[in-house]
């Protein structure tokens, strides 16, 4: 039985790692924490946790037909949205066509990391935690590295990458339904985030290339308490860590001997940064390299298609004049009941895979 090494237990390891098991392959998959979803070693939260909801569309049956796994155990619909937009406020129904799903992110049961680890378990996959790889050359080729955001593994292996620094605020809350509020303001050329669901709740505000005045989260927080009514204990300062956003080239199946996964690979969205359904998708695609290099890079170049295109509409996005930007978000917004049956689908391209699968 061939062994498969992969580094990191997160979506895309473990979604190729429960695919290689399937086909036969002994596999082991090394991660730095000491449990999934453990405490982690990110600047600013180190001994911390991230317990938090991640929201993305979703085709749940297209998605497991592609996959091989249904995660709709653990998918929690969505099916509203508040938007603070520039001074504006305008709460949004999701058009019923394009599904979107909220995900827990973390160490609960509840969470899609601990799904997707009892079915790996379920499946014959070992893990080693508290196993951090310090010399990538040390690895057997064709290792599968799917080490998300945290930073050794990109100079390593050369993939350009852009930091991103921010505010993050975690705590439990008593309400059950699920919930999610957007902010853009002149404060980012990116934007911040309040989910909760399970129970768990989070805040973000980031920012990518350069870090954010103590001055911005003040704001950012005084907004959320006067708007939503949202109050956290303590905010932390964070370096979230390495996005794949630095060129339009991004996206690469292969680096150095080495096939790469999730995060680290480029399929994620480069405008809005949604990443968990091109995680899912980049695991299967992963597997898939392991047995047969030149299709499975044809498959990566089609499932990230698009990104070229969301890289230059994301840096028009950070460089167009604030009075013109204010100005077409308000209008896509203004627009979107009308727009979004049009579009179906075509609307989130920019997510890798979707509609594509």
């Amino acid at each position: 039985m061939r062994e498969q090494i992969i580094v990191g237990a997160g979506l895309s390891g473990m979604v190729a790692a429960i695919n290689l098991a399937r086909e036969g392959f002994k596999v082991r998959i090394r991660e730095r924490r000491q449990s999934i979803g453990g405490l982690t070693d990110i600047e600013g939260l180190e001994g911390r946790v991230i317990n938090i909801g991640d929201g993305t569309p979703i085709n749940l049956e297209r998605l497991a037909a592609y996959t091989g796994i249904d995660i709709s155990p653990v998918a929690v619909p969505l099916k509203e949205c508040r938007n603070h937009v520039y001074g504006k406020t305008v709460d949004l129904t999701f058009y019923e066509g394009v599904p979107t799903y909220l995900v827990e992110r973390g160490p609960r049961p509840s969470s899609l990391d601990v799904f997707l680890y009892d079915l790996a378990v379920a499946e014959g996959v070992e893990f080693t935690f508290n196993d951090t790889v310090t010399d990538f050359s040390d690895l057997p080729p064709d290792s599968i590295v799917a080490t998300g955001l945290f930073g050794e593994a990109w100079p390593a292996l050369g993939v350009p990458h852009m930091q991103v620094f921010g505010y993050l605020a975690m705590s439990r809350t008593d309400e059950p339904d699920p919930r999610v509020i957007l902010y853009f303001d002149e404060y980012t050329r990116d934007y911040a985030f309040y989910s909760q669901v399970n129970g768990a709740r989070g805040a973000c505000l980031f920012s990518r290339g350069r870090p954010l005045d103590v001055s911005v989260k003040d704001r950012f927080e005084r907004q959320l308490a006067e708007n939503d009514g949202i109050v956290f204990e303590g905010w932390d300062a964070v370096s979230i860590g390495a996005l794949p956003v630095l060129s339009a080239r991004n996206p690469r199946l292969f680096a150095k001997n080495f096939i790469l996964a999730g995060t680290l690979s480029g399929t994620i969205d480069p405008l809005l940064l949604f990443g968990v359904h091109g995680g899912l998708v980049s695991g299967k695609i992963a597997a898939m390299a392991v047995t047969d290099h030149q299709a499975a890079l044809a498959e990566f170049a089609r499932v990230n298609e698009y990104f070229r295109l969301g890289f230059l509409l994301s840096t028009l996005y950070r460089t167009v004049p604030i009075w013109m930007l204010k100005r077409m978000t308000w209008a896509g917004l203004r627009l979107y009941p009308v727009m979004a049956p049009l579009a179906g689908e075509r609307a989130f391209r920019l997510l890798p895979g979707y509609g594509r699968l």
